[in-house]
């Protein structure tokens, strides 16, 4: 069965979860598996970071501009990059680790199968966290499995609205729809199960209250 290798290089705002595309993945023991290496080359014009006026919550979010680099490009590598497998149906499990997705900020590296890095700490084994302090998120770029708990944390004194929209055709540019729309205690965390159906990555998004 020919199976496809795709790249994902996209962000939200400030992060992206990664969740397997819809359909049921069934877990068996891997005799003679394989593994994948190499690095993602980037080719024509490197945009500049895009800047937003910081104009709320200056207290908290800081003032004056915030620059966001949401391709980043390195010696003509491209970073922030998972690199997947479609329509797998089944294989060996998750590692446990899945969350933890560390070597993506590195020259596009990508690694062995399903070893996705180190990005940001990760809770209970299979669930993803994401932490929102000073009015931004970390980890920028989060793998995750679908249907496990996203753990969205706010670190700020002040209301936060979390809003989180499946890429349908998996770039930012494409259809989306909302999977959650939820208010953060302040501060505090939401846990959701993330249940992605057509789409193989999550935007997140945020806006922020004093109020």
């Amino acid at each position: 069965m020919k199976k496809t290798l795709i790249t994902l290089s996209i962000a939200g705002l400030c992060a992206l979860p990664l969740a397997t595309q819809a359909g049921t993945y069934k877990e068996t023991s891997v005799s003679n598996g394989g593994t994948i290496s190499g690095t993602i080359n980037f080719k024509g014009k490197d945009l500049p970071p895009k800047t937003y006026t910081i104009s709320k919550d200056n207290d908290v979010c800081g003032t004056g501009e915030r620059k966001i680099d949401f391709v980043r490009v390195k010696d003509g590598h491209l970073l922030d990059t998972i690199v997947y497998l479609e329509k797998v149906k089944e294989g060996k499990p998750f590692p446990a680790d899945v969350g933890d997705v560390g070597d993506v900020g590195d020259v596009g590296d990508v690694g062995d199968v399903g070893d996705v890095g180190d990005v940001g700490d990760v809770g209970d084994v299979g669930d993803a966290i994401i932490d929102q302090k000073g009015c931004e998120f970390k980890p920028f770029l989060q793998a995750m499995k679908n249907k496990d708990v996203l753990d969205a944390v706010n670190d700020d004194p002040i209301l936060h609205n979390i809003h989180t929209y499946e890429l349908i055709r998996g770039d930012a540019k494409g259809p989306k729809k909302t999977v959650m729309n939820i208010s953060q205690p302040k501060p505090g965390s939401v846990k959701t199960t993330i249940k992605l159906k057509k789409g193989p990555a999550m935007k997140i998004a945020s806006v922020s209250s004093a109020s």
